[in-house]
């Protein structure tokens, strides 16, 4: 038979073909943008050209507000300079939304990459992670019409916590541009921004409306007592809700005071409590005793809390399941895991403040806050978290706050706390963490950490939590840059070893076994430790995650596994990382994947996270099916990271008797 002869092209041609057919996401060529004149003039116009240098804040800017050394240009620039100058700089931004769009897989047109060059421009680089809606729009993640559009571009125009109007209009315009391909459609939009007031609850005071429509709502506010009924512009005149649109306004809102049809003998305009009490009983919530008192000085009942609190979180209303009226609620409590059940034993009990607190955070679903307590006489991770959400506030005493966490709540106390759940659950407000400066929301149907913080004690090697519903075995997690180990001298002061088996090179994406694995598992088997394993991932597809779990459980054949077998992304930091920028879902698919592949193969697989990948690059409400090992606060007192984990690795210098240097130390929680 007479064979074939192929070009190289064609031989090449092949090879892509039958690549893409293998990994299907990659198959989609991603192109370099540079910005274009559009996304330039529209940087020129709201910068303004300045000729010679200038100091502002501390730094020296010149033409397009480019930030120079002193001195760099005496003379100044022309525009022709300015704008290769900015140009220059813009290489950067460029860069960086490049390699953000290549690692999604996607391909943005030239108005939509212009859009994005300016927003980064002035808004940096921080909205590439996260979840805000500007990146699940452009992630595709989300359809968006052109209103939806432009608010998540228009939410992002504050400084110093107000809506400045010049940064308003940029934002319309880039969302125009975004959205229409165009940035003179902007003129089809208009923003309303609400100055916002001490005691006001609202989740946004930024709305963006089309021009010649009718305003239908304002930004959604609560002030206790009083009504929105409008908002008022600058220049004094005033917008309600049914006037057309016309412009785009800064406003100051028009809050009527209420008037309430009912009343308690007991409950006067005087009362601190007036107005909580006459809202919730205007709104049907509570009610007065039968002599038409309000009594707001009894004591509240634990199933009164109960109901009171679970129904203003949003719960359905519950039918008694025994003798007690209270019973149903008692019942959703135990089974939400909302209250103990010691808690739950006597209904008519009155409830302590502290628990409250616990119960109004359990029916709210929020997660501890190891922030630091505001109040000097608690320091309750549920009652901070409650105080972050604007729930609870304390009470000012010899100029300290105060909660009193032993004192019996009253009934007008508890009013209190019902208005701001409703209010707080009516804008959808959600639980956010602080990482660095970034105010990150917390993702909903996530398990969260449930350890008590003062349960942990030791520090170093010693660390140890005790907790008669846990139990946490010390141990260590090493791999060939701990060098060779006497295990019999280490085995004194751990109870398990997680083994590194190998890992894939952040740069050329190869696959590497531990060069001291065999060793290792030879020396830890001998001495009786419960062994794990885990592998230092950098998959960019699930496909690869499959293939390094396949590596694994090769690498495992014959060997003692009595420990989890785990998935061990992280984020390289090298700039050239082949990592760098992969999407949340992608690290999600990969982890998946991983630990798919080893529950079939008969192992209890986990997910390693540190701190950032956990915040940043992790939907953990998607690894549900599977254990956390959870990295950070190393060397502290406790972990403070709000989801669940089963293992933390509580510091990276710890010292054991048999390995030279420096070890990962671990706790391992067994419930």
């Amino acid at each position: 038979m007479k064979q074939k002869k192929y070009t190289l092209t064609a031989v090449l041609l092949l090879l892509c073909l039958l690549a893409q057919a293998a990994f299907p996401i990659c198959a989609r060529a991603y192109a370099d943008m540079t910005t274009g004149e559009a996304g330039v003039e529209l940087i020129k116009r709201y910068e303004s050209y300045s000729p010679q240098m200038y100091y502002e804040n501390g730094h020296w800017y010149v033409g397009y507000g480019i930030q120079v050394k002193e001195g760099a240009y005496p003379n100044g620039v022309t525009e022709e300079e300015a704008e290769a100058l900015l140009r220059e700089h813009l290489a950067k931004t460029e860069q960086t939304l490049n390699r953000f769009f290549a690692k999604n897989y996607l391909q943005p047109t030239q108005p939509q990459f212009d859009a994005l060059v300016d927003f980064t421009y002035t808004a940096g680089d921080a909205w590439l992670s996260g979840n805000s809606a500007l990146l699940k729009i452009v992630r595709g993640e989300k359809d968006a019409d052109r209103l939806e559009t432009a608010h998540a571009f228009g939410v992002w125009s504050h400084a110093g916590g107000k809506v400045l109007p010049g940064l308003a209009d940029r934002r319309l315009e880039e969302a125009a541009l975004y959205f229409d391909g165009a940035a003179e459609a902007k003129d089809l939009l208009c923003w309303l921004s609400v100055e916002r007031r001490s005691g006001v609850i609202c989740p946004t005071d930024f709305a963006v409306y089309e021009r010649g429509s009718v305003y239908d709502a304002f930004p959604t506010m609560f002030l206790l007592g009083y009504t929105l009924t409008g908002v008022r512009t600058s220049s004094g005149d005033l917008i309600s809700l049914g006037d057309t649109v016309e412009g785009s306004f800064a406003t100051t809102p028009i809050w009527e005071k209420n008037i309430y049809t009912g009343s308690f003998s007991d409950v006067q305009e005087s009362n601190w409590f007036y107005d909580y009490v006459m809202e919730l009983s205007e709104g049907g919530v509570i009610g007065g005793r039968g002599d038409g008192s309000f009594d707001p000085a009894s004591p509240v009942t634990v199933g009164e809390a109960l109901k009171l609190v679970l129904l203003a979180a949003g719960a359905e209303e519950q039918s008694a399941t025994g003798a007690h009226w209270a019973s149903g609620y008692a019942d959703y409590a135990r089974a939400n895991g909302i209250l103990p059940d010691e808690l739950l034993a006597d209904l008519d009990e009155p409830i302590l403040r502290l628990d409250v607190a616990r119960l109004a955070a359990g029916a709210l679903g929020y997660g501890q806050s190891f922030s630091a307590t505001p109040f000097s006489d608690v320091d309750d991770t549920y009652v901070t978290a409650l105080y972050e959400a604007g729930v609870l506030t304390g009470m000012e005493e010899n100029g300290e706050t105060v909660y009193h966490p032993d004192q019996q709540l009253t009934r007008a106390e508890i009013s209190t706390i019902v208005w701001r759940l409703r209010n707080t659950v009516s804008i959808g407000a959600k639980q956010t963490v602080r990482y660095g400066s970034r105010e990150i929301d917390v993702v909903s149907g996530a398990a969260f950490n449930r350890y008590d913080k003062n349960a942990f004690t030791g520090e170093g090697a010693a660390m140890s939590y005790t907790s008669s519903d846990v139990t946490a075995l010390r141990g260590v997690d090493v791999s060939k840059h701990q060098g060779s180990i006497d295990w019999n001298a280490a085995a004194q002061g751990i109870d398990f070893a997680i083994l590194r088996v190998g890992g894939r090179f952040w740069g050329s994406g190869s696959i590497y076994e531990d060069t001291l694995f065999e060793e290792f598992y030879a020396g830890a088997e001998g001495q009786g430790l419960r062994l794990g394993y885990y592998f230092y991932s950098q998959a960019i597809t699930p496909e690869e995650a499959v293939e390094e779990a396949d590596f694994v459980i090769e690498k495992l054949q014959g060997k003692r596994v009595d420990a989890p077998v785990v998935f061990d992304w992280e984020t390289a930091g090298a700039d050239e990382a082949r990592t760098n920028g992969l999407p949340v879902s992608v690290v999600c698919d990969c982890a998946v994947a991983f630990c798919e592949r080893i529950k079939a193969a008969g192992y209890t697989p986990m997910v390693y996270m540190n701190t950032y990948d956990g915040y940043i690059k992790y939907d953990v409400s998607r690894l549900a099916d599977y254990d956390i090992w959870y990295a950070g606060q190393y060397n502290g007192a406790y972990p403070r990271f709000i989801y669940d984990f089963k293992m933390w690795q509580y510091t990276s210098s710890g010292k054991l008797d048999g390995i030279n240097g420096s070890v990962d130390m671990d706790l391992w929680f067994l419930r």
